[in-house]
């Protein structure tokens, strides 16, 4: 593929856009149902980590002393603690980026699309062109987002910084030739 010159005097960012109410609303929902189901799904793997063990340790039990009992059971708690607790760390860094999403507001930058990938986690990530030739803007975005928008693309795009979360993606006008991924 050529490489294609960008004008960088059409790009536009705006920044600290408040956010609106239902934006705000949207936030909060998520904050609650981000550790909604964690204790559940921990005590689910705990339990057939627990299983796996007492099979493969199955003939040994009849050698087994209360002592043996209570330091299987203290491990089991110890791994639920460990685990939950690194649970706890991620929702912590993610209620800090989505505070101060909503300090800071959202961003509208103008752009052009320059490349666009699937991670191997099927999760897709386009790039935008920043203000200058070295800054680059990846975000994640949505399947139908991905297939839609191609490299060349003019779009806007409205996102919160911090967490970055596309609120919403507009096309302008294609500039460059399509490229197929």
């Amino acid at each position: 593929m050529a490489k294609t010159s960008i004008d960088y005097s059409q790009i536009e960012l705006q920044e600290h856009i408040p956010l609106t109410e239902e934006e705000i609303n949207s936030i909060a929902d998520q904050k609650q149902d981000f550790f909604k189901h964690v204790p559940g799904v921990l005590i689910l793997v705990i339990l057939l980590m627990v299983l796996m063990a007492c099979y493969l340790l199955k003939d040994k039990f009849h050698d087994f002393k209360y002592y043996h009992y209570l330091l299987f059971f203290g491990i089991t708690l110890a791994l639920y603690a460990f685990f939950y607790g690194i649970m706890y760390l991620v929702y912590i860094y993610f209620v800090k980026n989505w505070e101060k999403d909503i300090k800071s507001g959202k961003n509208r930058l103008t752009s052009f699309i320059i490349s666009a990938h699937k991670t191997e986690n099927d999760e897709y990530i386009i790039t935008f062109s920043g203000r200058n030739r070295k800054e680059k803007i990846r975000l994640p975005v949505s399947k139908s987002d991905y297939l839609n928008y191609h490299v060349g693309t003019k779009v806007v795009v409205v996102y919160l910084k911090y967490s970055k979360t596309v609120i919403s993606l507009k096309e302008l006008y294609t500039d460059f030739p399509q490229k197929n991924r």
